[in-house]
């Protein structure tokens, strides 16, 4: 029920298809920490996490989908480290993608399908307090997705990124508001010596339970990246001028627990719609979450 949700968030998987060229791209995905109760402690035990979802953005001439899968297990023990309780797990993810562009009338399709950037959590600690529930992680984006800097269309980016993330939840009766902060530092790309700009996140969520099983609620992101993209593979381009992308998007979510035999099978489903778009495509996100204790 409520407790099961908190750990399924933590798939922030946040591995986007990119493109040759860096700029403007991002490991960040809207929406993959903004749910019900982000920063609560589930009991201690294994836990399997399933995200399915659906982006598109940009138009029929010049535009791109991506569907894509991360089942993910969360392991949370009873170690405490700083009296907060210990957690790690980690996340692959499957992906298909499709891109068009148009030049000069002539019109381009590519699609890319297979693995992409897995995102590893080895450390989470998490704490509670009262009404008021914590937690802080640090997510590794490892590039396993296939990547070829002469190719258009890629299922990773060739980089690592380190995801510093903290979570706050406040639950009063069936109320429960919740916000994560992150900020993603990138390694640079070996192939062709590009590093893209430290960039923040912030995710939230505003709900509530009509019953123990069931809640619905407001979700939504904040992207920025602030600092500017460095490397050689800039390529004499005043590194100020790279681009930086910026992006909020909101929409509702709803979660759902069903009892099948003696397990708490929790569902969240929630769409995400881009708005207050620079040096960005807009387009929206369909996401459906599974979570259960093995």
């Amino acid at each position: 029920m409520k407790k099961l949700t908190p750990f399924l968030l933590l798939s922030a998987l946040t591995c986007h298809v990119a493109h040759a060229a860096e700029y403007g791209s991002s490991q960040y995905l809207p929406g993959f920490y903004g749910d019900f109760g982000m920063g609560m402690t589930p009991e201690s035990g294994t836990y399997l996490s399933n995200f399915a979802g659906y982006n598109w953005a940009g138009s029929s001439d010049n535009g791109s989908s991506l569907a894509f899968e991360l089942p993910g297990v969360m392991h949370v023990s009873e170690q405490k480290i700083l009296n907060g309780t210990y957690w790690f797990g980690f996340f692959p993810y499957a992906l298909h993608a499709t891109a068009t562009s148009t030049v000069d009338g002539v019109k381009k399709e590519y699609a890319r399908a297979g693995a992409g950037d897995m995102y590893a959590v080895p450390i989470l600690l998490s704490w509670q307090w009262k009404e008021l529930s914590f937690l802080a992680f640090e997510g590794i984006v490892v590039p396993t997705g296939a990547y070829d800097k002469d190719r258009y269309l890629n299922a990773g980016r060739n980089s690592w990124t380190f995801d510093n993330n903290f979570s706050a939840t406040w639950s009063h009766h069936d109320f429960d508001l919740s916000m994560t902060f992150g900020y993603m530092v990138n390694t640079e790309n070996t192939a062709t010596h590009y590093k893209t700009g430290d960039e923040v996140h912030v995710d939230y969520s505003a709900g509530y339970y009509f019953t123990p099983q069931f809640g619905l609620g407001v979700t939504g992101s904040y992207y920025r990246q602030v600092t500017n993209d460095s490397g050689r593979g800039i390529n004499g381009i005043n590194p100020a001028a790279t681009i930086q992308g910026e992006y909020s998007s909101i929409g509702p979510v709803a979660t759902y627990t069903l009892k099948m035999g003696d397990r708490d099978v929790n569902f969240s489903a929630k769409w995400l719609h881009e708005y207050d778009v620079n040096n960005h495509i807009p387009g929206d996100y369909v996401i459906l979450r599974t979570g259960l204790k093995f």
